[in-house]
């Protein structure tokens, strides 16, 4: 793996339109790469349904591919997970629409598909493609199972046969997330199970493993993904995220208030922040505030669904951290297996949601935060022999 092949995912900027998308790229995604030394950068791009209709036409799709020319941008992974307006007020669990249930998420998936393909390098053999994991399991039924199973055949009917007549494979990556139909690997496992057997076209449907969310579900990355890849499930992208974990003391009630009243900070607006426990679980993280303080001492320990900065150890308080430790058993997965390079790229969409004291205070020092993720993957990286040693490269030349 070359350094230039590490990205980010485009979806911590906001991008509601092509003349929004262009935007980022020229400011966020340039500034990013100028700031690491790279005369190129892979990206996992986050293209709204409104942008990606637009791509649609001909004379935009050549401007834009101009655009990821000039701008040193490689468009090898995208990411197909929010539909819309990702930064609005109150974004929470509309995030999951439309669902895999839902004809606007086939059609925007193969409005995705058709850019890539267009936008991938010659040199990269496969395009992926990160996906809602069905949809929200709070009022899933069989009957929208079965719409669901549908549209994903067509889905990979299509991407079969957008492979046949261009030479470019692109595969959709189902993301699994906390209170989702997929939500844990045992879940994940019979899926595949299951459409490995029914799907003649499988192959162009893979997972996208999101730390983060695999963290809050309490499982030990290291034995997730050696239990996903023995049982032949195909795994595209892993995206780099840092859950929140907060740990209640037992015995000392003022300070369990005070730790309470500082996670408190991390509820906010705009995202759904589902919270687990090892024996509770809460949709967001109001209502795990909550049952905390009307049942003292019983949660010892939260794990929230919070992108916080990979680089974060401790957050505000010793008893707030990042979930780390999960990332390490990513990294030390991927050292010990040669044969296993999906997609790499770190997702920290929150920034602009952290606590005032966490938060960037303008788009520049956002973006220097970025890049310090970014090198702080690096680091653990080469720690692992999985990057070379040197610090600015020429352009990456392999996928």
């Amino acid at each position: 793996m070359k350094t230039a092949q590490l990205g980010y995912c485009s979806n911590v900027h906001p991008a509601h339109d092509l003349a929004g998308l262009r935007a980022s790229i020229e400011r966020h995604f340039q500034g990013v790469r100028r700031l690491r030394g790279l005369e190129q950068q892979d990206s996992g791009l986050w293209i709204c349904a409104r942008a990606a209709a637009e791509l649609q036409q001909p004379a935009a799709r050549a401007r834009f591919l101009d655009l990821l020319h000039d701008t040193g941008m490689r468009l090898t992974s995208l990411n197909g997970f929010p539909y819309g307006r990702f930064h609005d007020d109150a974004v929470k669990a509309e995030v999951y629409l439309p669902d895999w249930s839902m004809p606007e998420r086939l059609a925007y998936s193969l409005d995705l598909a058709r850019i890539l393909a267009a936008a991938l390098p010659p040199d990269c053999a496969q395009g992926v493609i990160s996906s809602v994991p069905l949809g929200y399991a709070a009022g899933w039924s069989p009957l929208l199972q079965q719409r669901a199973e549908d549209q994903l055949r067509q889905l990979t009917a299509a991407l079969a046969e957008l492979h046949r007549e261009t030479g470019r494979k692109i595969v959709f990556c189902l993301e699994m997330e906390p209170d989702c139909v997929l939500e844990n690997t045992d879940q994940t496992l019979a899926f595949f199970r299951h459409w490995q057997g029914v799907d003649p076209n499988h192959a162009y449907l893979a997972l996208c493993f999101d730390v983060c969310h695999q963290a809050v579900m309490f499982e030990d990355c290291y034995q997730s993904l050696r239990r996903l890849r023995q049982a032949g499930v195909p795994i595209g992208k892993i995206q780099l995220s840092n859950a929140l974990i907060c740990r209640l003391p037992a015995a000392d009630e003022r300070r369990r208030a005070q730790v309470l009243e500082v996670l408190a900070s991390f509820s906010e607006a705009t995202y759904l922040h589902q919270v687990k426990a090892r024996d509770g679980h809460w949709p967001d993280l109001p209502a795990a505030l909550d049952a905390c303080a009307r049942q003292p001492g019983r949660y010892p320990e939260l794990r929230i669904h919070f992108h916080v900065p990979l680089f974060s150890e401790q957050l505000l308080l010793p008893e707030l951290r990042g979930s780390q430790e999960a990332l390490m058993q990513v990294f030390d997965y991927l050292a010990e297996h040669e044969d296993f390079r999906p997609v790499l790229e770190v997702e920290t969409y929150s920034w602009g949601v952290l606590p005032a004291p966490l938060r960037p205070a303008d788009e520049q020092a956002q973006l220097r935060g970025i890049t310090a993720e970014l090198n702080w993957v690096e680091t653990q990286l080469r720690a692992r022999h999985l990057l070379p040693e040197q610090t600015r490269e020429v352009p990456a030349d392999v996928c």
